[in-house]
Formats: structure tokens, C-alpha cells, sequence
């Protein structure tokens, strides 16, 4: 599988909530929205929370992804759906 770069992940968080991950920031913890990259593509313009932009390096950050429940468990499209699906029929 082909791995992902610093400048790719860079291009994959541009206009998604993301979450400061560096433990030694004073801004550790906080989130904010990535407004912008940088010309070395790897250091992010991020709207903190707060109001505040900061500039930081595409490493100290984690996206935020959604919760989901039950995300192991298979979908249900209910029992008119479910009765035409291949492995359901007699």
C-alpha cells in the first residue's frame, strides 16, 4: 500500500476540524478548523477555537472524526430491504 506523505496528509486535512496533538504546546488539546497550508506544504494555518490562528507543523495535529455506534455491526435496511438481498433468499 502506498504510504502517505506530510505534504499529502497536509492537502487531505485543508478545511477539516483538527485537533493539537503536540503535548509539549500550550495549545495541547484545543481544536480549530485548517484555513490554509503553507508554501513548504507541510505547516497548516489553523482558526483555533478561540479566535487565534496559529501556524503549525502538519505532525502536531489529528483530525477529528466523527463517533459512529455500532460501527462493527452490519447494516440493517430493514426487513422489505433485507428479504431481496442475495445471501437472504431461499
Amino acid at each position: 500500500m502506498k504510504e502517505t506523505t506530510l505534504e499529502q496528509e497536509a492537502q487531505l486535512l485543508l478545511n477539516n476540524e483538527v485537533r493539537v496533538t503536540f503535548a509539549k504546546s500550550q495549545m495541547f488539546g484545543q481544536t480549530g478548523i485548517v484555513e490554509g497550508i503553507m508554501a513548504d506544504g507541510r505547516t497548516l494555518d489553523v482558526k483555533m477555537s478561540d479566535g487565534k490562528n496559529a501556524f503549525l507543523d502538519v505532525t502536531f495535529v489529528g483530525e477529528i472524526q466523527e463517533r459512529t455506534q455500532f460501527a462493527k455491526t452490519e447494516q440493517s435496511l430493514g426487513p422489505d430491504a433485507n428479504s431481496v438481498l442475495p445471501h437472504n433468499r431461499l
